[in-house]
């Protein structure tokens, strides 16, 4: 790369320049002039020093290319290029975190993309942690975008290496989920009565759904006569600005997620009064009604967003007693009486699809108070 790269001395308003001379992606040479702050009496040699300091510093990055672009105009090209690329949900995380906070950020700065260092990401990190509220998993979230365009870049030779890779991102704290026991379940069954969002909410907690596989459940993948529920399609959440819809079907989140589970009586009962309360609202409102094939659906026939189930769930629930859980939280509830109840991690990681049971382990093994109950009445001798 150090035949790519040449330099010379130029004067301009009384002081030496640096001019770096490197090949662009077209082939055709481009300067970068850089100001040495050195007076041009008696200078020379302190200049061509710096003059040379550049030029080591410019190989040392064994540049392919020189783009003469500065990080944020380059993350807005970045989102272009890869708008067909990746899943709309994901796509509309990109452009939600580049477009709020990382390009105005990365703007201010006018850090060119080629001398974007660990440091000034860092710097990004720390700043979002000082003056935003965004959490800690949020911040996490941008580091990996981050990461993602300038892997990227790496890829197309604009930069040598990646920056983010040694980049700090600030520690987060391991988060403590709080669990419904079985008779406050009941009870939060009772609060989403008569509520659009009901079937959705009984379903969770019966299951411990996540909520795009609750919401994206269709009939078709119900059997009443085997009595089976196959949980292999999910509800993704968009924009018509980028994908033309604002709700896409898409794959469950892993292999392991793609399961069928028995209905239960409860669930059966609670199906089959969804079916006719549908069918009725679709005679009464006729042309009105939003034909589809979801099972948890408005009066109107129209799918319930995952968005909306989040804020529903989170409105209702803090105007009640019960603890102030997440939506997710639902599912964490689910495992965490199933492992009291007896049931073993294996068992527990296949009712919730998880791909790995080390995922159970890892979030629910410090509440599996059965198994704890167990080894000390042994240690007791009962």
């Amino acid at each position: 790369m150090a035949n790519n790269i040449k330099g010379s001395l130029a004067t301009k308003y009384g002081t030496y320049y640096a001019v770096i001379s490197l090949k662009d992606i077209n082939g055709k040479r481009k300067q970068k002039w850089i100001p040495t702050g050195l007076k041009i009496k008696g200078n020379k040699k302190k200049a061509t020093d710096f003059l040379n300091s550049k030029i080591q510093e410019f190989e040392s990055l064994h540049l392919e290319y020189y783009v003469d672009i500065t990080a944020a105009n380059y993350f807005k090209m970045w989102l272009e290029q890869i708008k067909g690329d990746v899943k709309p949900n994901t796509y509309r995380t990109y452009v939600g975190n580049m477009e709020n906070h990382i390009i105005p950020y990365f703007t201010s700065k006018k850090i060119k993309l080629q001398e974007l260092k660990p440091k000034d990401i860092t710097e990004y990190y720390n700043y979002l942690k000082a003056h935003t509220q965004l959490s800690t998993t949020t911040i996490k979230h941008h580091h990996q975008n981050i990461s993602k365009a300038l892997s990227d870049a790496v890829a197309l030779g604009y930069i040598a290496v990646n920056p983010s890779t040694a980049a700090r991102t600030p520690k987060e704290k391991k988060y403590q989920a709080e669990f419904l026991n079985s008779s406050q379940i009941e009870q939060l069954i009772e609060l989403f009565e008569c509520t659009s969002v009901y079937v959705p909410i009984v379903l969770c907690s019966i299951y411990g759904f996540r909520r795009s596989e609750v919401l994206g459940l269709k009939w078709r993948n119900i059997d009443f006569e085997k009595g089976t529920i196959h949980i292999c399609e999910t509800l993704q959440q968009s924009t018509k600005k980028i994908s033309g819809e604002t709700n896409y079907t898409d794959s469950t989140k892993t292999d392991g997620s793609d399961r069928t589970l028995p209905i239960t009586r409860r669930v059966k009962k609670l199906l089959l009064e969804q079916r006719k309360i549908q069918q009725s609202n679709k005679c009464f409102l006729g042309a009105g009604y939003v034909s589809n094939d979801y099972v948890c659906t408005f009066d109107n026939g129209k799918e319930i967003s995952p968005n909306y189930l989040s804020k529903t769930f989170h409105r209702i629930i803090c105007k009640s007693d019960l603890p102030q859980i997440r939506l997710h939280d639902l599912r964490h509830s689910v495992a965490s009486n199933l492992l009291n109840d007896g049931f073993t991690v294996v068992q527990v990681a296949e009712w919730l699809g998880h791909s790995s049971s080390n995922t159970t382990l890892k979030f629910y093994a410090h509440n599996d108070k059965t198994s704890k109950m167990a080894i000390a009445d042994r240690l007791d001798g009962v």
